[in-house]
């Protein structure tokens, strides 16, 4: 397998009106509440069209002396009165409906997304930045609530509002109706141009709020490191410098936006005077009732008014759209990760196959940054390959219930190995089975329940030292849980705490020294009983005096499970039933200890350093 000169490239990006979509079918989740609030919404529409019809009426009715005295004045008031009433009381209902269904429809979508990032890939997270992924989940989240509003209020009265306002004004006088679709037609038509440039502006807005919520997050998780090299004040400066892009890329795309009222103004305020003057000169030729302009002058503020909103929802649909395309990018699906349909759910019994596996790191980006260009070559300078081999072609097989060293110099592909028996990583070549099942065939929870894993760098959530062993098994009992601390010899020290087993201990668990965490770490995966192991140099962080009991430990509890070592202690390489030796990416030797120090100089050589630390510690 050869590297692939490519260049990184980003994802494909999503068309905004897609991106647009995807989110208000969010709505049919509710379909009731969308419903009822579009349904209130239509009657206060409805009552706000008949308003002018009475008031029209009534001014036609007094302007005649012969009509005023018999026109029942106080019973149009009661009715005018009374229709105000009822458009503020279904305004009332309408207001904690409407904004119940935008909440709950934002809850589903952060639950979406939060589902889409636990479903991710190992290798789509390595190419995240956490502060992007932060700024998508929760702020581009977040501006999604004004689109709820707008699908569930503005589109309907600007659609109905708008084309029952024309109908009603072309109903009085076509005249009048023509003049005001004219007046309507190039103010839209203005909004439109400004519209189409605005998008991809608010899109880097959000790009901006993205690095700036970057450079938060690396500084929050490395303030250790911030501080150790005493460069607070050159990080400070990094932060001013992310706000000062993000607060310039605002008010820029605020002020773009602002510029189009002036014009939008000027070419509807031309209706009105036209009204004026065309529709009372009809009235003084008698061809059209005052009552009749009346209505047809508050029609038109009433369009006015809806023109403005025109504008206000299309400064929301064009902000939600690039904050929904940032979201969508992070639901879009990873068909390679995807679970086969009906996999196979059988309970794990511990067999692995490789069969001419390779895997091939990508340094693509997972996410799409329209503000980001990858760096360019220097002139000259040969383009660099865009993916790293970590894997060529290794094919093995093990035994249920067999111990599986898996030994090499440092980047020899060991912990990718690891990750491929149970599909945290796509293999990108060749297949890799359980218990005869090609992984991808099988159901990715079912398979996952049954390997248990220790990472090399250890993390802890900010709970209890019981929650984070029952982590894999929330409803284990205590025995259970101090039982498996005790095989992994946590037992002593977690007693020592503040609270036991009830400590809590801080994120990270940065409350607990190296091997404190390594030993919890080990308890969690000891607990969920599997029948597969992965320990990925799960003793690393462990000194050597407690070394000893801590592995016969880990061997007694892994008695009859398939077991894969990532070791650099001899201790644990001798105990392995076989050792897997890898180097650049291949797989160059398989035996035990006894053999390959026969066959193999590489794995001699490796004995050899590791014999002088061992010494040396």
């Amino acid at each position: 397998m050869s590297e692939v000169p490519a260049e990184p490239t980003p994802p494909p990006s999503i068309r905004p009106a897609r991106a647009l979509w995807t989110v208000v079918r969010f709505l049919g989740r509710r379909p009731g509440w969308a419903a009822l609030s579009v349904g209130l919404l239509s009657f206060n529409i409805a009552v706000e069209l008949s308003l002018p019809q009475f008031l029209g009426d009534a001014i036609t009715a007094l302007r005649s002396p012969e009509t005023a005295a018999t026109f029942p004045l106080g019973r149009m008031v009661a009715v005018v009165f009374g229709l105000v009433v009822l458009r503020t009381l279904v305004g009332l209902v309408l207001g904690p409906i409407r904004n119940r269904t935008a909440v709950l429809t934002l809850g589903d979508i952060r639950a979406a997304v939060y589902d889409a990032l636990q479903r991710k890939s190992f290798a789509w997270h390595d190419n995240a930045r956490t502060g992007e992924l932060i700024s998508r989940s929760g702020t581009d989240v977040g501006r999604l609530q004004d689109l709820m509003f707008v699908c569930l209020l503005f589109s309907v009265d600007v659609t109905a509002g708008l084309v029952g306002t024309l109908v009603l004004i072309f109903l009085l006088s076509p005249l009048l109706g023509s003049i005001a679709l004219a007046s309507m037609v190039p103010t839209v038509a203005a909004m439109a141009f400004f519209a189409v440039r605005l998008q991809p502006r608010w899109r880097r807005v959000h790009e901006r709020h993205g690095a700036m919520s970057t450079v938060i997050q690396e500084n929050i998780a490395g303030v250790r490191v911030v501080k150790a090299f005493a460069r607070e004040a050159a990080e400070v400066a990094k932060f001013r410098a992310k706000r000062e892009d993000f607060l310039r890329e605002v008010s820029d795309t605020v002020n773009y936006w602002a510029a189009r009222v002036p014009f939008a103004q000027f070419l509807f305020g031309l209706g009105l005077p036209l009204v004026l003057w065309l529709g009372g000169r009809q009235v003084v030729r008698g061809e059209m009732p005052l009552g009749d302009l009346a209505k047809a002058v508050f029609y038109l503020l009433a369009l006015g008014g809806r023109i403005g909103v025109i504008g206000q929802v299309t400064n929301i649909l064009q902000n939600a759209s690039s904050a929904a395309q940032r979201v969508c990018e992070v639901l879009r699906d990873d068909p390679r990760m995807a679970s086969a349909p009906g996999g196979h759910r059988g309970p794990v019994a511990g067999a692995v196959r490789f069969d001419a596996v390779g895997f091939v790191h990508a340094s693509e980006p997972s996410l799409r940054v329209e503000s980001e260009t990858p760096p360019s070559a220097p002139a000259g300078e040969a383009k660099k390959p865009a993916r790293t081999v970590a894997l060529d072609g290794v094919s093995f097989e093990v035994c249920a219930g067999e111990t599986v060293a898996v030994v090499g110099p440092t980047g020899a592909g060991k912990s990718t190995l690891l990750s491929m028996v149970a599909r945290y990583q796509e293999a990108t070549a060749g297949t890799v089975s359980v218990d005869g099942v090609d992984v991808r065939a099988w159901d990715r929870t079912a398979l996952r329940r049954g390997v248990a894993v220790v990472f090399q760098e250890t993390f802890l959530f900010s709970a209890t030292v019981a929650e984070n062993i029952a982590f894999g098994r929330p409803d284990a009992p205590r025995e259970d849980v101090e039982r498996v601390a005790r095989a992994a010899r946590a037992d002593g020290f977690i007693r020592e705490l503040a609270k036991g087993y009830d400590t809590v201990i801080g994120e990270r668990g940065v409350s607990l020294s190296g091997g404190q965490r390594q030993r919890i770490a080990i308890a969690r995966a000891l607990l969920t009983e599997p029948r597969i192991v992965l320990l990925d140099d799960a003793t690393s962080a462990i000194d050597p005096r407690t070394e000893h009991e801590i592995q016969e430990a880990v061997a007694e509890l892994c008695r009859g499970r398939t077991t894969f070592v990532v070791a650099h202690r001899l201790s644990t390489v001798r105990r392995a039933d076989r050792i897997l030796l890898l180097d650049g990416g291949r797989l160059v030797a398989s035996g035990t200890h006894a053999s390959l120090m026969l066959e193999s100089a590489l794995y001699r050589t490796l004995f050899a350093s590791q014999t002088v630390e061992g010494e040396a510690a």
